[in-house]
């Protein structure tokens, strides 16, 4: 008798089939949510959000050798005026795209927390926004991704947004701090870091 062995991308495919069916069966699979996605060269540098928008900006930064991931999220108002930043990391983090769900779901959590609300979430991972918006295509991923999203759309008001890594780079050095300097410990803090003072007031004066 001979043995079929099925290829890998035929497990992915049936995961993906009976993920799907369960998830409907069970009425977790959030239809309603989405990924916006800002067209190209729409914005190539930071902006201000409109007047009655707080903006979110979220990045990781994941290490291959040690399995590290740095985290951070950063609140700006439509001044440019930082209201509240913060560092987190993990460990175990098997890929950058695993790096960035947690960072999101990590830092949608938290905003929930604190009770905001009008809040637009950006972030530059085009593996995780493949993620949210494909949730039955990544099983091992769903159920952060469906924290992501459940935790965004808690609060009133409230999007997320693919954006462009120029965008976001007050986020995305915040987050390096945690591996390259080896700040390990998380906390949340009114304001900015000291260290990115003269980069946050650039982007807060840029037109």
């Amino acid at each position: 008798m001979d043995t079929i062995v099925p290829s890998a991308p035929d497990i992915v495919c049936k995961t993906g089939e009976e993920a799907s069916i369960w998830l409907n069966l069970h009425g977790c699979l959030q239809k309603n949510h989405h990924v916006s996605l800002i067209a190209p060269g729409s914005n190539v540098q930071w902006t201000e959000p409109f007047s009655y928008v707080l903006k979110c900006n979220i990045s990781s930064y994941w290490s291959a050798s040690s399995t590290y991931c740095g985290g951070s999220w950063i609140i700006r108002n439509s001044t440019g005026k930082v209201l509240l930043h913060s560092r987190g990391s993990f460990y175990g983090v098997s890929f950058s795209v695993q790096a960035e769900l947690l960072a999101l779901s990590w830092a949608a959590s938290a905003v929930k927390d604190h009770k905001l609300k009008n809040v637009c979430f950006k972030f530059s991972s085009p593996g995780a926004a493949d993620a949210l918006t494909h949730p039955p295509v990544y099983p091992f991923s769903y159920s952060t991704c469906h924290e992501v999203l459940r935790n965004i759309y808690a609060l009133p008001k409230s999007a997320i947004w693919l954006v462009p890594r120029s965008c976001n780079l007050a986020a995305s050095a915040i987050a390096e701090s945690v591996i390259s300097g080896q700040r390990f410990q998380s906390y949340v803090a009114f304001g900015g870091p000291r260290w990115l003072a003269h980069w946050l007031d650039k982007e807060a004066a840029s037109p």
